[in-house]
């Protein structure tokens, strides 16, 4: 199953069901179930401390690290050019979806839906892109 690695706490906020759009630099063909990593990284531990972050996240260093802990349907890929037109539609985004991506020119949003915790988080090493992990 294709795998997708995340810093925290992003990956989290995609496995709670906040953040149901991951924007990228690139695109995939892939559609369907996508299993969510956290990757080891540490660095958005300053980040997890703001709003509108600490609202959901409350004990960074609780969270899963270096570790698949759920699953998401990756719905569609969209260019964010075709999603806002202009710096104004941006802008009246909702602040959460503003902070939990970079919605600029060129990018790519990934339509993320029905996000499902498992009950044992499967410790692994992540990779870059897309990879592959048998359940």
């Amino acid at each position: 199953m294709n795998v997708l690695s995340l810093l925290q706490p992003l990956a989290s906020l995609v496995g709670m069901g906040v953040k149901t759009v991951e924007t990228r630099s690139w695109q995939t063909a892939c559609r369907g179930e996508l299993l969510i990593h956290a990757s080891l990284g540490k660095s958005g531990g300053l980040i997890a401390q703001r709003p509108p972050f600490s609202k959901y996240i409350q004990e960074f260093s609780c969270l899963p690290f270096g570790a698949i802990f759920g699953k998401v349907i990756l719905a569609d890929i969209i260019p964010v050019d075709a999603l806002y037109f202009s710096n104004e539609m941006i802008n009246k985004l909702a602040l959460e979806k503003r902070a939990f991506g970079d919605y600029t020119k060129g990018r790519y949003a990934w339509m993320l839906e029905e996000p499902i915790a498992f009950e044992e988080i499967i410790r692994v090493k992540g990779s870059l892109m897309l990879w592959n992990y048998d359940l």
